[in-house]
């Protein structure tokens, strides 16, 4: 305690380098998303990557959608962002006139991930004599090197907008930036917005309390259940239709599995051929140790077969984000890399 007179050096700021925040103590956040939306837009206009005779450049950036932002805990600096991101290809062949088009679609670039977990889906419009070639450059090179220049991207973000957001001290302290993904040594994402919010409101946050829900999706396949069920569990026809993107798939009763760089795992629960799967199944950003219970369920409807995914106690507040998700990268995408489905 101060003496009567003196006054608590802790309280007092008008003499401190820092007085807007001591210590750097506070919670302080820059917008990082002008800045990114034309970064991100620079490098990806106009990219190209060669392999060979093969030539592959993004023709049009469509979509950029999601959020940055650079932020001050503790003195200590974390970098929340998530982007989504939409455009066109064009693939030429040297020695031939003929041009290839195509889309692409970057569904998770954010601080969950690394550069190289980011995932690059791609599709090749129509077909011709050299489209295998060119499928297997998109699938390798072009996602490769669209890999690395995100990774520029997230470098780049970081060196921006650290300077300043940690203010001088007295006792200067190394700024402190943390390296690759977010939630590992210097902050979990979900516990640092806790935080953020508890500070707010002055108050201590407990363990998190949600609410669930069922989510379904389905289709009507143009292919047999066995045909279905091959499509959907054996692993070169898994490498398939998630573009390359499968870190385990262990297809039995117990076995575990892990999709798309990782934001999908969990353990297959029952399995009986050619009509039904169930699984504990989670994304990345559920709660920690949350799992949904889904049923891949096949019905043979005389022509075809009636595809369901049915996803149970999933977290309310990502019920859309997931039944968006099974729609996208597990029905449609298995119905475009087969030719199963009418729709696509």
């Amino acid at each position: 305690m101060a003496k009567w007179g003196e006054g608590d050096p802790r309280w007092i700021v008008e003499e401190r380098a820092d007085a807007t925040n001591v210590n750097n103590w506070h919670w302080s956040e820059k917008n990082a998303t002008p800045w990114s939306l034309n970064r991100l837009r620079e490098l990806l206009s106009g990219f190209s990557a060669e392999d060979g005779p093969i030539v592959i450049t993004i023709d049009e950036v469509k979509k950029i959608d999601g959020e940055a932002t650079a932020n001050n805990r503790k003195a200590k600096l974390i970098f929340l962002f998530e982007w989504v991101i939409e455009g066109t290809f064009v693939a030429r062949v040297s020695g031939s006139e003929e041009e290839y088009k195509g889309k692409f679609d970057i569904p998770n670039l954010s601080d969950e991930n690394e550069a190289s977990e980011v995932d690059l889906n791609t599709s090749l419009d129509g077909s011709g004599p050299l489209a295998h070639q060119i499928r297997q450059v998109l699938n390798k090179s072009f996602v490769s090197k669209i890999q690395d220049v995100l990774g520029v991207y997230i470098r780049e973000l970081k060196e921006e907008f650290s300077k300043g957001l940690i203010l001088p001290t007295d006792q200067v302290k190394p700024q402190v930036v943390t390296k690759g993904k977010t939630t590992t040594a210097t902050v979990d994402k979900r516990q640092f917005q806790n935080t953020v919010i508890a500070e707010k409101e002055a108050s201590t946050s407990g363990n998190e309390v949600f609410t669930t829900k069922e989510v379904s999706v389905g289709d009507t396949f143009k292919a047999t259940p066995e045909r279905v069920f091959e499509a959907i569990t054996e692993t070169q026809l898994v490498r398939g239709w998630t573009n390359g993107s499968i870190q385990e798939w262990n297809f039995k009763e117990g076995g575990t599995f892990s999709l798309f760089g990782g934001n999908v795992t969990g353990t297959f629960e029952k399995i009986e051929p050619n009509k039904e799967i169930v699984k504990k199944w989670r994304l990345k950003k559920y709660p920690n140790n949350h799992h949904a219970t889904i049923h891949f369920t096949l019905k043979d409807n005389g022509s075809g077969t009636d595809i369901k995914i049915t996803a149970k106690d999933v977290p309310t507040h990502l019920a859309d984000e997931t039944q968006s998700g099974l729609d996208r990268y597990y029905l449609t995408s298995i119905a475009r890399t087969f030719g199963f489905s009418q729709r696509i």
